[in-house]
C-alpha cells in the first residue's frame, strides 16, 4: 500500500464517481498486483492445509501452512502433470473451487468476482473469514478484519462474528478421516459445524440442547457455557447505497485510508485522487493504526 506525505502539492479535491478524472495519473491496471501492494498476510489466521483462491486468476490457488503462504499453484499446471485429470475428448480448462477446495472444470467453478471500473464494492476472500477485497475504480485492495471480527458479505464491511458465523478458515482439506473437525457456531448455541474435505457442514442440535465443544456433542443447555445475542439489524451494503464523496483532498497516486474529520465510526478511502466516505458497522470505530474498523476497546492498541 502506498503512503505519501499529504503535502499540498500532492493533493487534489477528491472527485466523485461521476467525474472523468481527466489529468489524473492512474497506475496501469495490467501491472497492478494486489498481493505485492499489501502488508496483510493472507494466510495469517488460516489452518494448515486450507487452500485459498487467487484474486485475479481463477485457475490459481494458495496453499497455507504455519500461517504463511506455502505455495501458489495452478490447476492448469496440475493438468499438464496429470493427464488423467481431464477428459481427452474435450478442451481442458480447469479452475479452483474454493468451496470444495479442488481443481475442477471451469464451468463448475464459481470464481471470485472482479472489480468493476466505476463501482464501489467488496467481496469476501473465501476460506479466510477475516479477509476481504475492497474495489473502487477497478482496483482490488486486500483488507483485514481484526480482534475476532469477520467480514460480512451482506454489508460489505467488518462485523461482529455472531452476524457472520464463518468457520471456513479452520476447515482443513488435508486432515485424516479419523480426525474429524467439529467447530462451534458463532451465531447460535444450538448450531455447530462438521468439516469434511475442507468444507464446513452446518448441523443443528435438537430443541432444548446446545452444542458442547468439550464432548463434541449436543448437551443440555445448562452444561454449556454459551450466550449469543444476535439482534436483527438493517445495514445496506456499499454496493446498494449512494456513494458519498470524501470531503478531503486525496493524493493523486495510490490507495489511501484516512480518519474522518468529525466521525469516529467512518473513514475516507482514496484511489488515484478519487475519494469516498465509508461507514463502520454500528458499534465499531475506525482505527488508523490498522486502517479498518475495530471494537472501541482495541482502537490505538
Amino acid at each position: 500500500m502506498v503512503h505519501r506525505n499529504r503535502a499540498d502539492e500532492d493533493l487534489v479535491v477528491a472527485p466523485g464517481p461521476d467525474d472523468d478524472g481527466e489529468g489524473l495519473s492512474v497506475q496501469d491496471k495490467e501491472i497492478y498486483d494486489m498481493y505485492e501492494n499489501t502488508q496483510i498476510n493472507v494466510c495469517g489466521n488460516v489452518a494448515d492445509g486450507v487452500y485459498l483462491p487467487y484474486v485475479g486468476n481463477c485457475s490459481k490457488y494458495i496453499e497455507c501452512e504455519n500461517k504463511t503462504i506455502k505455495e501458489v499453484g495452478s490447476c492448469m499446471d496440475l493438468a499438464k502433470d496429470n493427464t488423467d485429470i481431464c477428459d481427452p475428448n474435450k478442451p481442458c480448462e480447469l479452475g479452483y473451487d474454493p468451496v470444495l477446495q479442488v481443481c475442477t472444470y471451469m464451468e463448475k467453478v464459481q470464481c471470485l468476482p472482479t472489480c468493476e471500473s466505476f463501482r464501489l464494492s467488496s467481496f469476501c476472500y473465501d476460506n479466510t473469514c477475516t479477509k476481504y477485497v475492497l474495489c473502487y475504480y477497478g482496483k482490488p485492495v486486500l483488507r483485514q478484519c481484526h480482534d475476532g471480527l469477520q467480514y460480512n458479505n451482506a454489508t460489505d464491511r467488518c462485523d461482529f462474528p455472531e452476524f457472520v458465523d464463518c468457520v471456513a478458515n479452520d476447515c482443513s482439506a488435508t486432515f485424516q478421516p479419523e480426525d474429524i473437525i467439529y467447530l462451534s457456531s458463532k451465531a447460535s448455541c444450538s448450531k455447530y459445524y462438521v468439516c469434511s474435505n475442507g468444507h464446513p457442514w452446518e448441523q443443528e442440535c435438537a430443541p432444548g440442547l446446545a452444542y458442547n465443544p468439550s464432548c463434541k456433542c449436543c448437551d443440555f443447555a445448562k452444561n454449556v457455557n454459551c450466550t449469543i445475542d444476535a439482534a436483527a439489524r438493517n445495514i445496506l451494503p456499499y454496493s446498494r447505497t449512494p456513494l458519498r464523496r470524501a470531503d478531503i483532498k486525496c493524493p493523486l497516486m495510490g490507495t489511501h485510508f484516512f480518519t474522518h474529520k468529525s466521525r469516529r465510526d467512518a473513514y475516507y478511502y482514496c484511489v488515484e485522487g478519487r475519494g469516498v466516505t465509508l461507514d463502520c458497522t454500528p458499534g465499531l470505530y475506525y482505527d488508523p493504526k490498522v486502517e479498518d474498523c475495530r471494537r472501541p476497546e482495541f482502537v490505538g492498541v
